[in-house]
């Protein structure tokens, strides 16, 4: 992608109308607002007098295509010429209008360092309008402009989104702790790995900016740079969800091998309101069931289908930026143009999990940097041709790449979930222990283990003050594009 808007510019060095994002696909359409078109004045042999044309004017074609030779018509052709040249190197003034549609190709990615979790929606596809209006004007010796834009799409066909808790090694489900001298056992490890169909998003953004015209000249390519202010929020959601979950407990090196096993986790109850977990201690080891289990299971080891809508995500980047246009007349009828653009935008991206019943709704999650938290980088450029006076067709690509490091996490949970389950283990103790019942279940009466779930939602209520898990600098994400783009471009 990004070689792509890099060789688009060296082959012009002009500069841009647009930028994109993720790229298993994305972007967005910058309309650079020096696609107006400077007026030329031809000297006009017959009336003595200027008539003022847009750059994309005709050429008299009496005057020059027809020449006889003579000297007078030589150096009126000249004269022409010189004039025309003038002309397409002077200031922008005016109104200008730029709309277009853009075909984007996307891909949307966070990791959280702490929980191991890669989430990826890849390969999204964007049919995008979008539309820029802008203003040059003379201050002293100075041109200024203002402009503004919008840009609205919508989600293209069907691609594809994968949630990965494998590949950074999993999460922590509980640590195992021996009844007797309460000596940690080990941990039990959970494994979850899905892949679903994301359809029917949206995505909406603005910009507005102010710029010094064509301040800066290089040869033939006219320089306008700018600061401004970007917003861009897409949703994103996922369905027909199919995925795989296991817990581990020991895991084994196979010997001749780098290859790693880990046995699922089988987890028995003794029927006096214990656990037991059953460890192997070497690969060659047997799993025997304990005399007096009452039964089994095997945690959260089991196939999985989630027809409905399983994630939903909106995304926001916004804030701040310095932009660079540039513009570069060939000749009257075309022109290229390019845009480099650094933004320095904060980041929002709020998740709803509807079957995760242990999170609450429809908030579930919610990841956050500031204003400057975030980094954006765009390109485009674009090639114009007139097709009348004041209206030029336009051509080009884009491409955007938006990232941030260290963004913070709040997970929110579902706590009648944990007080139901908790009340659920503390009356089934106290049938064995009347008297003191929490005390005991909770390990804090000496050679009592206590329960484990109803620990660690005891530890979980203290981690998360009401309901609301907090990691700092949890997040990793990142979006990109690259798009194709079509549009008609107008001056007044």
């Amino acid at each position: 992608m990004r070689k792509v808007s890099l060789i688009a510019l060296m082959l012009a060095p002009i500069a841009a109308n647009a930028a994109g994002t993720y790229y298993s696909g994305y972007t967005n359409a910058y309309q650079s607002p020096q696609t107006g078109y400077s007026t030329q004045t031809y000297a006009q042999r017959q009336g003595g007098y200027a008539n003022q044309y847009n750059r994309y004017a005709a050429p008299s074609y009496a005057s020059t295509r027809y020449n006889t030779g003579s000297v007078a018509n030589t150096a009126t052709m000249a004269q022409q010429s010189n004039t025309q040249a003038k002309s397409n190197n002077s200031k922008k003034t005016g109104f200008w209008l730029d709309a277009g549609i853009t075909h984007e190709m996307a891909q949307w990615q966070f990791e959280m360092a702490q929980s191991g979790s890669i989430l990826s929606y890849d390969n999204v596809g964007w049919n995008v309008f979008d539309i820029t209006a802008g203003y040059a004007f003379d201050v002293g010796s100075t041109t200024l402009q203002f402009d503004a834009g919008f840009k609205y799409g919508m989600q293209w066909g069907e691609s594809t989104m994968y949630d990965d808790d494998i590949s950074n090694g999993g999460f922590l489900v509980t640590t195992w702790v021996d009844a007797g001298d309460k000596s940690t056992i080990g941990d039990q490890i959970g494994h979850a790995m899905s892949i679903g169909t994301s359809k029917g998003g949206n995505m909406l953004g603005f910009n507005v900016g102010f710029g010094l015209t064509d301040i800066f000249k290089i040869g033939n390519v006219t320089i306008t740079p700018s600061v401004g202010y970007r917003y861009l929020k897409y949703k994103l959601t996922t369905e027909n969800n199919f995925g795989l979950s296991v817990d581990t407990t020991a895991c084994f090196q196979i010997e001749g091998s780098d290859e790693i096993q880990c046995d699922p986790a089988i987890i028995v109850n003794l029927g006096d309101g214990k656990q037991q977990i059953i460890w192997r201690d070497d690969i060659n080891g047997s799993m025997d069931i304990p005399s007096g289990a009452t039964d089994i299971n095997t945690g959260s080891t089991y196939y999985y289908h989630q027809p409905g809508t399983s994630h939903s995500y909106e995304t926001t980047w916004a804030g701040p930026y310095i932009a660079l246009d540039m513009d570069y007349v060939i000749n009257q009828y075309n022109a290229v143009n390019g845009r480099v653009e650094f933004g320095f935008p904060g980041y929002t991206s709020t998740g709803d999990q509807p079957y995760r019943f242990d999170w609450a709704h429809p908030k579930s999650v919610e990841d956050e940097a500031g204003m400057f938290g975030a980094f954006h980088f765009g390109l485009g450029a674009n090639w114009t041709t007139s097709i009348t006076d004041y209206v030029a067709l336009s051509v080009g690509l884009t491409y955007d790449y938006y990232t941030v490091s260290g963004a913070d996490a709040s997970t929110y949970l579902n706590m009648d979930y944990y007080n139901t389950w908790y009340n659920m283990i503390l009356d089934a103790w106290k049938e064995q222990y009347p008297d003191n019942t929490e005390d005991y279940m909770l390990g804090k009466i000496e050679d009592v283990a206590g329960d484990p779930t109803a620990i660690n939602i005891k530890n979980l209520e203290a981690q998360c003050p009401g309901g609301v898990c907090t990691t700092d600098s949890e997040i990793e994400s990142f979006y990109k594009s690259l798009g194709i783009r079509i549009g008609i471009n107008a001056k007044f």
